[in-house]
C-alpha cells in the first residue's frame, strides 16, 4: 500500500495534557503533512483548557469530551469508534514524532506478515533509547520492570523489556504510546479491555493478538521523542497505584489460579509501598 494512498485515524487521549500537547501537535503536523489522515482527540475531563487548545490549533480535528476521566483504554475505544480510516494510530500527547515516523510505520505495516500492531522506536528527551517493547509478563519478570523492586536498581531490565533492535523485529508486547493497528483487527480482537483504567491494556491486547496468530513489530526507523509522564498531570503515586492494580487484573484475567488471586496481592502491595517510599526519600534528599 503506497504511503500516498494511506488513510490513518490518529487517536490522541488527553487529560490535562498541556503544555506538551502543543508540541505533540506541531510535530504531528509535519509528520502527517503528506499523508491523508484525520485527527481524533478524546479528552478525559481536562481542567487545563486542553480541549479549547485543540479546537483552536486543529479546528478540523474530531473532539470528544468525556464528562469524567474514563481511563486510557475506554477513551481509545471511543476514538476508534469515531474513526473513519482503515488504520488506527494511537499517539500519546507527550510524544514528538520525527518527520518520517508515520510513513515508516505505514511502510512496515504493508510489508510485514500477519501484522498485529507496529510501533516506533522511542527515545528520551536526552536522546537515549527508551524501551517500550517487552516480554509478556510473568510473576517473576515483572520485578524487573521499571516499577519493580529489582528494576529500580538494574540498568538492564533484560528479563522484562526488549532491547534496541536495528531492524524490524517481531516482539511479544508493546506500549500503546505510538502504535498502529488496522481498525478491522482492533474490533475483531476485542479492542482494549476497559477493565484496565490505566496501564496493561496494551500488553493485554498484544497477548490476545499473539494468541490469535498475529505478530507485533518494532520499527526502529519510525522514531519519536517520548517525554514520558508529561502527557497527564496525574501524580506519581496515582500512576503507581493504577500500575499495580492493572498488574493484578492482568494476571487474574490470564492465569485465573489461586496464585494470581490470593498470593500475588501481597508482593504487589509490598512492591507498591517500597518503590513509592524510595521515591519519596530520593525526593527529600535530592
Amino acid at each position: 500500500m503506497p504511503v500516498s494512498a494511506a488513510k490513518v485515524s490518529i487517536i490522541i487521549v488527553t487529560h490535562n495534557s498541556l503544555p506538551v500537547l502543543e508540541t505533540c501537535l506541531k510535530h504531528l503536523q509535519v509528520a502527517a503533512e503528506r499523508i491523508e489522515h484525520e485527527i481524533i482527540v478524546v479528552d478525559n475531563n481536562s481542567s487545563d483548557n486542553s480541549p479549547t487548545f485543540v479546537k483552536n490549533f486543529c479546528p478540523r480535528a474530531k473532539l470528544h469530551l468525556n464528562r469524567q476521566n474514563k481511563g486510557f483504554a475506554s477513551a481509545c475505544n471511543t476514538g476508534a469508534e469515531m474513526a473513519e480510516s482503515a488504520l488506527l494510530l494511537f499517539l500519546n500527547p507527550d510524544l514528538f514524532l520525527d518527520q518520517p515516523a508515520i510513513a515508516e510505520l505505514l511502510d512496515s505495516f504493508s510489508r510485514s506478515e500477519r501484522v498485529g500492531v507496529v510501533v516506533g522506536r522511542l527515545r528520551f528527551p536526552d536522546g537515549k533509547f527508551q524501551p517500550t517493547c517487552r516480554r509478556l509478563p510473568t510473576i517473576s519478570n515483572i520485578l524487573f520492570s521499571r516499577r519493580g523492586v529489582i528494576g529500580l536498581f538494574s540498568k538492564r531490565n533484560s528479563r522484562y523489556t526488549e532491547p534496541d533492535y536495528d531492524k524490524i523485529t517481531s516482539v511479544p508486547a508493546v506500549a500503546a504510546t505510538f502504535m498502529m493497528i488496522s481498525k478491522e483487527l482492533f474490533k475483531k480482537i476485542g479492542r482494549f479491555d476497559e477493565r484496565f483504567f490505566m496501564y496493561m491494556e496494551d500488553t493485554d491486547l498484544c497477548k490476545r493478538l499473539v494468541m490469535a496468530g498475529f505478530k507485533n513489530y518494532f520499527v526502529p526507523s519510525a522514531g519519536a521523542v517520548h517525554d514520558w509522564g508529561e502527557g497527564s498531570q496525574a501524580g506519581t503515586l496515582k500512576r503507581s497505584f493504577y500500575h499495580h492494580l492493572s498488574l493484578y487484573k492482568y494476571f487474574n484475567k490470564h492465569r485465573q489460579d489461586w496464585l494470581a488471586r490470593f498470593v500475588l496481592p501481597l508482593p504487589l502491595l509490598v512492591n507498591f509501598i517500597f518503590v513509592n517510599l524510595l521515591a519519596m526519600i530520593r525526593k527529600i534528599f535530592r
